[in-house]
């Protein structure tokens, strides 16, 4: 969970949910939101500039097989896997809407994505026990032979 994420964190690599709240296409930077807890999110590896820009469907060299349309919706849930790393420069945090509440963001902490997914049907409740049984469990350790 975004509310998770500390500095010893940093050059791991992480899956986390949360709410896409803006997406700025000069950066390709995504807002993160969980809660009041934010996150910046490079998502350069993982779009189709010329598909997010473009107004006609799959033409000319686009991919098929790559959906970029959770970049068009807002406050979509969205699973993003990759390496959290730290910018040695404040990264540029995209600009909000103004009824939009900006949640908590360090702009020098950002998750370079591998991999993003929509998540429309997110229990965040149900994700939020699992992940607190399995912190109460102890780890399970297999024989080494």
């Amino acid at each position: 969970m975004l509310d998770c994420i500390t500095d010893d964190d940093v050059g791991r690599k992480l899956r986390v949910a949360g709410r896409m709240l803006m997406y700025d296409p000069s950066t390709a930077l995504v807002l993160l939101s969980l809660s009041s807890y934010g996150l910046l999110v490079d998502v350069s590896l993982v779009i189709d500039p010329d598909a997010v820009l473009s107004t006609v469907k799959w033409s000319g060299t686009l991919d098929p097989n790559v959906n970029c349309n959770w970049i068009h919706e807002r406050q979509a849930w969205v699973w993003v896997m990759g390496w959290l790393e730290r910018s040695e420069q404040d990264l540029p945090i995209p600009e909000l809407p103004p009824y939009t509440s900006p949640p908590d963001v360090d702009p020098s902490i950002v998750l370079k994505a591998l991999n993003v997914t929509p998540a429309r049907d997110l229990d965040v409740v149900g994700l939020r026990s699992a992940l607190a049984a399995m912190g109460e469990l102890s780890p399970t350790t297999y024989p080494v032979s």
